[in-house]
């Protein structure tokens, strides 16, 4: 199918005056999609109170799109930080509530005399010792103060913390990766950034933004019904049950191309999330991700499509590691659209957001694998948009490759059975 080349950033230009707007501003989380995308595809699929489903919310653009548009929404994913920031921006706060906890929460931090010991790995040359231990002193202060709040309201104070991390910390943070560059050290040369004014600044930006938020809302009236999971997409009809949702709009983890768990670890490790052994095992259940070892299983077994099965096989030529990985990709995806298809109403709609791959230099066509996936399960290819990546604060160079996926397909599937 030829796809129709379309320009978001042409659209909404009222409704959305730039990809921050909102509570969008919030986060830097890897491969957001933009607001534009996700208004458009709420727009083209889906109507006013019903239920979307994002199977990999990330940090939650369509949930808060759907929030907006007058939608519930369910967002799935297997990151806490996703689900962090996820939670928090769909959330219609009290202002005065938060302006009220962030005075005592800044009387308790400067008046603190202990602090949280961080003993996670290379801690030392990530971060100052006195930013360490100032990070340590905020964390500790909402240990002792976040169970007298609403859970709503620990979210926030969480979320702000591990929205600092990156920028305390000695990482470059052009880019979802953390890695000390020169030009990080050269920024950083002779200056010290301290935690307490940076957690400040970052909570009255929030506080401001959920000022208007409210106000949006108070005019608007009503309020849809916004559900996160922290859990894997793999098994959504245990997770919803069949026939619940009425669409769902989703961008897949991209092959290979983007490290959930070094883009996260800093941020995970300074909240106490989870051990750098628990984040390792989590990051190999990720769907796309490279970290498994070569599996000749993985090398024989027959792939649900035919185009899987001819790329696997270029692929081991060159590296079988990679076949592996691309391989174990094509049987994720392909549980994930079975799964999507049990939990979808008859005759709705499915939208995946896919983009080529550059994998052992070789081109991978994911969009194409997608849709015989999809065809294979139930699926109908109704219209395919073609639109071009401008920033979405992901890689620059991929896998030792320059490999920029400059350009995403939208397509848009329609269940028949």
């Amino acid at each position: 199918m030829e796809p129709k080349v379309i320009n978001l950033k042409s659209r909404y230009r009222e409704a959305i005056l730039e990809r921050g707007y909102f509570t969008h501003i919030f986060d830097n989380y890897p491969a957001k999609m933009i607001p534009h995308m996700a208004r458009f595809l709420i727009d083209e699929i889906s109507k006013p109170g019903q239920t979307i489903l994002d199977p990999f919310c990330g940090s939650g653009a369509v949930l808060v799109e759907s929030l907006l548009s007058g939608r519930n929404a369910i967002g799935i994913d297997l990151n806490p930080l996703a689900t962090l920031f996820a939670k928090v921006k769909t959330t219609v706060y009290c202002p005065s509530f938060l302006e009220t906890q962030l005075e005592e929460i800044l009387h308790q931090v400067t008046h603190h005399l202990s602090f949280y010991q961080y003993d996670f790995p290379n801690a030392s040359y990530w971060f100052t010792p006195a930013t360490l231990r100032k990070l340590g002193t905020i964390k500790e202060v909402l240990s002792n103060y976040l169970p007298k709040l609403d859970p709503d309201y620990v979210f926030f104070w969480e979320a702000i913390l591990a929205a600092i991390v990156r920028e305390c910390s000695k990482a470059d943070t052009r880019g979802p990766k953390p890695f000390i560059s020169k030009q990080a050290r050269q920024k950083r040369a002779g200056k010290h950034f301290n935690p307490f004014k940076v957690f400040e600044s970052k909570a009255r930006l929030w506080i401001s933004v959920e000022q208007v938020y409210t106000k949006w809302f108070e005019q608007k009236g009503g309020h849809s019904q916004i559900r996160l999971i922290e859990d894997d997409s793999r098994g959504l009809s245990h997770l919803l049950g069949e026939g619940t949702v009425d669409a769902v709009i989703t961008s897949p983890p991209y092959l290979s191309a983007q490290d959930y768990y070094r883009s996260s670890k800093l941020q995970l490790f300074v909240l106490g999330h989870s051990s750098p052994a628990g984040l390792r095992e989590c990051s190999r259940e990720f769907i796309g991700s490279d970290r498994i070892l070569s599996n000749d299983a993985l090398l024989d077994i027959e792939l649900p499509c035919c185009t899987g099965d001819a790329i696997r096989s270029e692929l081991a030529k060159h590296n079988k590691k990679s076949a592996s990985v691309f391989a174990k990709y094509v049987l994720d995806m392909s549980r994930v659209l079975n799964e999507l298809n049990l939990v979808l109403k008859s005759n709705a709609y499915c939208v995946i957001v896919s983009g080529y791959n550059l994998i052992s230099s070789i081109i991978i066509p994911t969009p194409e694998v997608i849709v015989e996936l999809a065809e294979n399960g139930g699926f109908q290819l109704t219209v395919c948009y073609a639109d071009r990546i401008r920033d979405r604060w992901v890689p620059t160079i991929r896998n030792g490759h320059n490999g920029v996926i400059d350009q995403e397909y939208l397509l848009v599937f329609k269940k028949i059975k």
